[in-house]
């Protein structure tokens, strides 16, 4: 149970300021990166958009923080790695896994979303995961040091 908490707590902080840098990034210079994030349309067409689709399409992004957070822990824990180095390599693949994810998103697309040769989006989507990783890694660093190096049930 504790296991979730945390996974909801780390999950739920990174997605709102990965939310937030895709949104000011779009805001500024009109890449459309917090649209990437947001969009689910080669999943389901919800029609127009509104309040409540948003809301729903930001769930979605957090639900998968979230995951990501209880994957990374499970991980960890599994393999009882104590290093620090070891669950910061951990941190930096799940991270760099989540980045990948532009590829194929922006192929996929059905809305307008940057180029999958526009390198600035491309950086910018990176730096994004960034935050992403220094959440995940430092988030969970503090609690392990909190709970005495280990994070079980």
């Amino acid at each position: 149970m504790k296991q979730w908490i945390i996974s909801i707590l780390i999950g739920s902080f990174s997605a709102i300021l990965m939310g937030l840098y895709f949104y000011l990034i779009e805001q500024f210079t009109g890449k459309q990166l917090y649209t990437l994030l947001m969009n689910i349309d080669f999943l389901i067409e919800l029609g127009k958009v509104n309040i409540w689709i948003a809301a729903f399409e930001f769930f979605l992004h957090t639900l998968v923080a979230i995951i990501l957070v209880r994957v990374y822990i499970w991980t960890i824990n599994l393999k009882k790695i104590t290093s620090k180095d070891k669950r910061m390599e951990w941190a930096a693949l799940l991270a760099f896994l989540a980045f990948l994810t532009y590829f194929p998103l922006t192929t996929i697309a059905k809305t307008d979303t940057p180029a999958i040769t526009d390198l600035a989006a491309v950086f910018d989507w990176f730096l994004g995961h960034v935050i992403f990783f220094f959440v995940l890694y430092y988030g969970v660093e503090k609690l392990l040091k909190k709970n005495k190096s280990s994070i079980r049930g």
